[in-house]
This record gives C-alpha cells, sequence and structure tokens, in this order.
C-alpha cells in the first residue's frame, strides 16, 4: 500500500522556504566573496557581463597591439643604431679626402700616399654597405629599402672589354639608365714633359735631353723617365736611366785613359832617335790622344766604333794617329813647318806607335816627342727601351761639376704618351683620359681608369703594353646600364594603432647602401691622381651626409610617434580593464557583511522552523 506524504502545517513550509531562500542568497554571497566578482556569468547580470567582457577583449586586444608596438620601435631602434654608425663612417671617409688634399703634390711621394688613401676610402665605402645590411631585425630591415638598382648589360662590358688592352669595364653609382660610347685614339707618340726636362739638364749638367719614341703595342708603358748621376768631381761618373721597371747603367768620365811617350833610343850622331807612344786604359766617345812632334800636335778622338772594339779599340786609336802623322809628312820625309825628318811612323799589334827619325853622320837629330790623353768634354748618350721610349742627352762635364749638387741625384721626367680613352653618354658629355696631360690633370695612366657623368661612373682597366693596338684598330664600344631589380617595399613596416585596424602607420625603409639610388657614394677615382678626383669624393659624402641625415628624421619622427602610441595604448588599457572591473568585481565589505546578516537569518530561520514545529510536537505529550 503507497505510503501518504508528509505533510508540512502552513508555518512550517512558510518558514521553510524562507530558510532555503536564505542558503540561496549565502551560497551567492560565498561565490562573490571567494571569486572576487559579484558578476561572474551573464545569470549574474547580463548587461554588466557583457559590457564587461566587452571591455575585457578590447582591452586584451590593445595589450597585443602594444606588443607589437615594442617590436617596431626596437626595429626603428636597431636601425637608428644602423644610421649612427654609417654616418661615422662617413665622418672618417670625409677624414681622408682632407688627408687627400693635403697632398696635392705631382712627386711620386705625394701621388703614392693619395692613392693608398683611395683605397681606404674604397674598404670604408665596402664597410657601409655592409653595415647597413647587418641593421636588420626580426626579419626587418629598415636600411635595406628600395630595392631597385641598376647596372650595365653583361653583353656591352662583354663588347667594351674585347677593346684591346681593355678589361673589367663597369659603371658604378649608376643613377639613371644611359650608355656610353668608349674609344681608343692616339698615335703612341712619347714626349716629355718641358718643365722636367728642364730641371733634369740644370740639375746633371745635361744639354739637349730628349725623350721621344713611339710606345709598343705590346711591351708600352706610361711609366715616368729617371735619370740618376752617381759619382765624383774629376771621376767616374755612373748613370742610371729608367724607363718604368726597365734601366741602363752606362759609366762615362772615368779619367782611365792614357797616352804616353818613352824614347827607348836616344839621337847620336850616326844614329837615329826611337820614340814609342802607347795608349792605355779604357777608352771612351770622346776621350782625346795627342801626340806633339817638335811642336806641332796630332789630335785624334776616340768614337763609339773604337768603344765598340774594346781593348782592339786603343790600337784603332794609336793608327788613326799615325795616319794622320804620316799625312802631315811631306815628300821630302819633313813635317810640314818643321826641319825635323823622321824616317817613319808605325804601330804594332799592341798598338805602340814607334816615330823613328833619320840618321846624320855629322850631327845627332833630337826629335821632342810627347803625348797625352783627356777625357771627353762632353758625351753623347741615347738609350732605347722595349717599351718604345728612346731617351737620348749630352753630358757636359763642366757643367756637371759645376752644378749645385755636383750633378748626383735623380730627376723624374714626366713621360707623355700621345693616346686617349674617351667616354661620351647620350646627352652628347664626354670624358677624357689623356696620356699627353699633365699629372692632375686627367692624365691617362696603367690601371683603372674612371670617367664621372650624372647618370653613373664608367671604370675600366687599361693595359699600358697593348692599349695601343686599341687606338691603332680605331676600336670603339658601348656600355649600356638598364634597370636590373625592380622596387620593392618588402622592407617597409607596418605598425597597426588600433585594435580595428582602421589607424595605422607605415615605415618605410630608406636604402642606406652606397649605390646610385641611395647615398650616391661611388668609389674612389683614378687614385684620386687629380684634384677634381676628390672633389668628385666629397661631392657624394655631402650628398650622403645629407641623405643620413633625412633619413635618420623619417626615422626619428615615426619611432616618437610609435613610443607615443605605445605608451597611449598601454594606458587606455588600463583604463578599459579598469572599466570592466568596476562592472564585475564587488565590494568585499559589503558582500562580507551581507554574508554575515544572511547567516543570522539563517538562525534565525532556523529558531523559527523549530518554533513552528512545537505545535506538532505538543501532540506527543496527549500519549
Amino acid at each position: 500500500m503507497a505510503s501518504s506524504p508528509v505533510t508540512l502545517t502552513a508555518s512550517m513550509r512558510t518558514n521553510l522556504l524562507q530558510l532555503q531562500s536564505v542558503n540561496d542568497q549565502i551560497s551567492k554571497k560565498q561565490n562573490i566573496l571567494s571569486t572576487g566578482n559579484k558578476v561572474n556569468s551573464a545569470l549574474d547580470g547580463p548587461t554588466a557581463f557583457f559590457s564587461a567582457k566587452g571591455l575585457s577583449q578590447r582591452a586584451g586586444d590593445l595589450t597585443s597591439l602594444k606588443d607589437s608596438m615594442g617590436q617596431a620601435v626596437s626595429t626603428i631602434k636597431a636601425a637608428d643604431k644602423g644610421i649612427t654608425a654609417i654616418n661615422d663612417m662617413l665622418d672618417q671617409a670625409r677624414g681622408l679626402t682632407t688627408a687627400a688634399y693635403a697632398a696635392l703634390g705631382t712627386d711620386a711621394s705625394s701621388v703614392s700616399s693619395r692613392a693608398s688613401l683611395a683605397k681606404q676610402f674604397n674598404s670604408l665605402k665596402e664597410q657601409i654597405d655592409k653595415l647597413a645590411g647587418d641593421s636588420g631585425y626580426a626579419g626587418k630591415n629598415l636600411l635595406a629599402g628600395n630595392g631597385m638598382s641598376l647596372d650595365s648589360t653583361s653583353a656591352s662590358r662583354a663588347q667594351a672589354n674585347s677593346m684591346i688592352g681593355v678589361d673589367n669595364s663597369r659603371v658604378t653609382n649608376v643613377t639613371a639608365t644611359d650608355t656610353y660610347a668608349v674609344r681608343v685614339k692616339g698615335t703612341g707618340a712619347v714626349t716629355g714633359a718641358s718643365g722636367d726636362i728642364n730641371s733634369a739638364e740644370q740639375a746633371h749638367g745635361l744639354t739637349n735631353l730628349n725623350v721621344s719614341g713611339t710606345i709598343s703595342g705590346t711591351k708600352g708603358n706610361f711609366s715616368d723617365v729617371s735619370i740618376e748621376v752617381r759619382g765624383a768631381t774629376g771621376r767616374e761618373r755612373t748613370f742610371i736611366v729608367s724607363d718604368g721597371s726597365e734601366s741602363r747603367t752606362i759609366s762615362y768620365f772615368d779619367n782611365s785613359q792614357t797616352a804616353a811617350a818613352t824614347t827607348t833610343t836616344a839621337a847620336k850622331t850616326g844614329t837615329a832617335q826611337v820614340t814609342n807612344v802607347n795608349v792605355g786604359g779604357t777608352i771612351e766617345e770622346g776621350d782625346t790622344f795627342s801626340i806633339t812632334v817638335e811642336g806641332q800636335t796630332f789630335k785624334y778622338s776616340a768614337t763609339a766604333d773604337d768603344v765598340a772594339l774594346g781593348q782592339d779599340g786603343r790600337k784603332n786609336v794609336a793608327t788613326k794617329l799615325m795616319q794622320s802623322i804620316s799625312a802631315a809628312l811631306a815628300g821630302n820625309g819633313r813635317l810640314v813647318g818643321n826641319s825635323v825628318d823622321i824616317a817613319s811612323v808605325s804601330v804594332d799589334n799592341n798598338g805602340t806607335i814607334t816615330l823613328t827619325g833619320k840618321t846624320d853622320a855629322l850631327v845627332s837629330r833630337d826629335m821632342a816627342v810627347s803625348a797625352q790623353a783627356e777625357n771627353a768634354a762632353t758625351k753623347r748618350i741615347s738609350e732605347s727601351f722595349a717599351s718604345g721610349t728612346v731617351v737620348s742627352f749630352t753630358v757636359d762635364r763642366k757643367l756637371l761639376e759645376a752644378a749645385a749638387n755636383s750633378g748626383n741625384g735623380t730627376s723624374t721626367i714626366e713621360k707623355k704618351v700621345d693616346l686617349q680613352v674617351s667616354a661620351t653618354n647620350l646627352a652628347g658629355n664626354t670624358i677624357t683620359r689623356d696620356g699627353m696631360a699633365a699629372r692632375g690633370e686627367g692624365k691617362l695612366a696603367n690601371g683603372e681608369n674612371s670617367f664621372a657623368f650624372d647618370t653613373g661612373t664608367v671604370r675600366m682597366d687599361l693595359d699600358q703594353k697593348t692599349l695601343k693596338q686599341a687606338a691603332d684598330a680605331s676600336q670603339a664600344a658601348n656600355l649600356v646600364t638598364v634597370q636590373v631589380t625592380d622596387s620593392n617595399t618588402k622592407n617597409d613596416l607596418s605598425v597597426q594603432l588600433n585594435e580595428t585596424n582602421t589607424n595605422s602607420i607605415a615605415v618605410q625603409s630608406q636604402n642606406m647602401s652606397t649605390s646610385g639610388q641611395g647615398l650616391q657614394m661611388d668609389y674612389a677615382q683614378n687614385g684620386w691622381t687629380d684634384r677634381s678626383d676628390i672633389d668628385k669624393a666629397v661631392a657624394g659624402l655631402d650628398h650622403a651626409t645629407d641623405y643620413v641625415r633625412s633619413a635618420s628624421q623619417s626615422l626619428s619622427t615615426n619611432l616618437s610617434i610609435i613610443t607615443t602610441r605605445e605608451n597611449f595604448t598601454k594606458e587606455f588599457s588600463d583604463v578599459l580593464t579598469e572599466g570592466a572591473n568596476k562592472l564585475t568585481l564587488a565590494d568585499q565589505n559589503e558582500e562580507g557583511a551581507g554574508l554575515l546578516m544572511l547567516q543570522t537569518r539563517q538562525q534565525l530561520g532556523t529558531i523559527a522552523l523549530s518554533l513552528a514545529n512545537q505545535s506538532q510536537q505538543s501532540i506527543l505529550r496527549l500519549f
């Protein structure tokens, strides 16, 4: 049989319901105190819950943006560090140009010093490019912007390099496309700088100094000619004539030539006088030998043919003297203008001249015979070199020894060669490197030569040994520049500034390479041989410095904007979080007091329920 339900009285049910409600409220208060939130779900308060959730989500989005902004700031700072270092290197490069201006002489030492400074300049240029490439952060390099580049075509370079004596043709610092016509012309005739020739003549007592010839098509050179003189007054002089790496050594004025007369048989009554004249020592062209017989002198100057004969040259000199004496003998056996009789004059194989007088049975016939040799008063020197250069001059002994330095020392003569290499662009502008120019004024040289235009710098390595062949063949070629790389924005930095991406900033990357699309800082030209080459380097540095300053200002402005927005985003995110908390966070003190009150009500409810139950318990007393 089914059991009947327990029936509660109305007062008990009322108290029970009240107690249950209080218990539910206590549970809620305990949950609020444990979580700290008065709204934990949409059931607790849908309006506050969803409003707070929206604010919290926005705050979270802004926090993420703040992190992204922080990375953007680091990227810009990395670029700024690179720009600062590049600017320092530009200052160092400018110091090199200042040093080059201070060494603007045309002497070998100054030229070498400037060439060394130019190499250091090129090294700094390459380091700037490497520094710009190393300034990236997190995959972005704000110093590698644009991406566009221009260069000469491989076909045109090959055409230019096919010219004889031309190699490594290229165009650097290309700022715009262009075409350059390269030509080689000239006869190859060699001359010397007149000022240098005059200085050498005065320094060494030289006359008729001449540098001439035609440059060889296989062994030519543009090197200076040098003449070095060594020795002391009255002693042997050594002349060292050099043309590039080739040199000739000639020794003159050795004072070793001799001519001595010795009477072997004295004149007596009935006995003829015999006198020998010996020619000795080293014979040089221009040396003078003389024999004087009874006041009449016979002279002979040694020639190049005599010198070429070596020891036999002395015999040749003796023979010439003997022939002069023989020719002067009259048909009656008397010397012209003298009454002394000479029976004969002869030369033996050793080069000894023998003078034999006639005999007289009544008296002795003495012959007054003397001989002497004098060093040449002048010497003619002419030396030919494999390069085609011919150096010739006459040395005057008196002028040589009268020179302030006694004629010693080295003189350098700038060689001029009739060869020109020119480049002409589409605008009709022509730049020429001329072998006839003075050093420091666009002179053609061995090795790299540069031709600077507004659109780029034509460079080529010239071989002095064979370049004349290109001129003889009237060779020419075109160097053509084109765009080889498209511009791009892959290194530009886009920074989102709000959570809906309706506000952002684009930080454009800067091209900090030294190319024509960036700093326009070209390699040093022509080893800074000319002042104009240094001027071009300074102009490039001026442009690079202005470019760096502009790029730095642009990055600084963007950095300031992003940093300000980063701070704003952080603070605004805090505001949103605070607003969300206001909607959901509980007042701990208030909620704690409420819980205490509910616990009191719970106790009172339990007592009330107990009182309501007493009416039922009174029935038990009936039993």
